[in-house]
């Protein structure tokens, strides 16, 4: 085996390695994102849990395929990796691009403050979340001639006394600024996936053409 066929095997080997660790990665930030995500991003969240785990399956055909230079095996890591390469690069360009944060958020506190004004206290798990008050801030309540909720107060406790004061800012800022924060995350997972998807998919097609070219020799 020459240097520069060693070279590429083991750069198999590492890349495989990496998309192992990736995989991991992707799906633990995507699992632990999946509580906390609109219903709208949910589907893509889930799409991306499962990428990662095919990744971190397949991993071990590459790193197989590598190792014992089956020709098989790396073929068809190849073309699973190019199909999970091809995959990746339409969720983040069609998809995750186009997920717009601000028309998300405003319709999930749209439709709690519309189960609040029903007397449900919908607004109750955003307020002590982000600890903020109505949709754009406790005038909200006001306007809307409703009783400002007690998710709606922060205590400051003292040794002699106890103050309760009204969280200033609204809800929809913070929960924009939240789902911008998740999305970037995901995305930043999802980019890197694609690099060394793209670069583990590149060098097995080499060592598998490489493969093919020595049982051509051998046959003579």
């Amino acid at each position: 085996m020459g240097c520069a066929t060693a070279t590429i095997k083991y750069l198999v080997f590492i890349f495989n390695a990496l998309c192992a660790i990736l995989g991991i990665g992707v799906i633990v930030v995507n699992a632990l994102a999946l509580k906390d995500v609109a219903e709208e991003t949910r589907p893509l969240v889930i799409t991306f849990i499962v990428i990662g785990s095919v990744v971190f399956l397949i991993s071990f055909f590459g790193c197989c395929g590598s190792i014992k230079q089956s020709t098989c095996l790396i073929w068809m890591y190849c073309i699973i990796m190019l199909i999970l390469l091809v995959l990746s690069c339409v969720l983040c360009f069609a998809y995750v691009n186009r997920v717009d944060e601000s028309q998300i958020s405003h319709e999930q506190l749209n439709t709690a403050w519309e189960k609040q004004k029903n007397g449900t206290d919908a607004m109750g798990f955003y307020q002590t979340t982000f600890k903020c008050c109505g949709i754009t801030g406790p005038i909200d309540y006001t306007k809307s001639n409703l009783t400002i909720p007690a998710s709606c107060y922060v205590t400051n406790s003292t040794a002699t006394t106890s103050t309760h004061t009204v969280y200033p800012d609204g809800c929809l800022n913070k929960l924009i600024d939240f789902f911008e924060q998740a999305m970037k995350l995901v995305k930043v997972f999802g980019w890197i996936l694609i690099a060394v998807e793209a670069a583990a998919f590149v060098c097995a097609t080499i060592l598998g053409i490489h493969f093919n070219n020595e049982e051509r020799r051998s046959r003579y």
